[in-house]
């Protein structure tokens, strides 16, 4: 879907970002899904917090992080990104216009990544005068080990991100 939309669609330079290995969890993205640029698509629906990320492996931790919380009473809202430097202004007012907690979360440092590019755009259109928002991301040095190693030291797996989430919430 992405080659084929820079292949035969895009009128820009593209770029596509490849994982270096698989998630531990499938990822299901809606039957109906059409790539569309600037546009999240929401996997897993939430009323209480909504939490933009991407790529395999920060999506199984972000979408077990609302299983976690949805077992707590907490509706945590995933939107996969596949986008990571253009959004569209219209349908992330819509994407956030519910939500009073917004999340980001990445898979490096807390500088220049996606949180970045939706908090430069949430607050050029003043939509984030009444909610409150969080970056997750790996803070410090990044840490040696495995991938559930370095998650856990980050504390970025999904059990710490369903904590992190609830700590931050109203």
């Amino acid at each position: 879907m992405v080659v084929k939309y820079c292949v035969n669609e895009a009128t820009e330079n593209c770029m596509i970002r490849l994982v270096i290995g698989p998630s531990t969890g499938k990822i299901q993205i809606p039957q109906d899904y059409q790539l569309t640029p600037g546009h999240g698509v929401t996997l897993v629906e939430g009323k209480d917090a909504v939490l933009f990320a991407y790529g395999p492996v920060m999506l199984h931790e972000a979408l077990l992080a609302s299983e976690i919380l949805t077992e707590r009473g907490f509706g945590l809202q995933v939107v996969n990104m596949p986008w990571l430097n253009r959004v569209d202004a219209d349908w992330l007012r819509e994407a956030v216009s519910q939500f009073q907690l917004l999340s980001f979360l990445e898979d490096h440092a807390p500088v220049g990544g996606l949180g970045d590019h939706l908090l430069d755009v949430l607050m050029r259109e003043n939509m984030l005068d009444s909610g409150r928002s969080f970056k997750f991301a790996v803070e410090g040095y990044p840490a040696c080990g495995t991938p559930v190693q370095a998650l856990q030291f980050h504390r970025l797996g999904g059990g710490s991100l369903a904590t992190r989430i609830l700590e931050h919430r109203q």
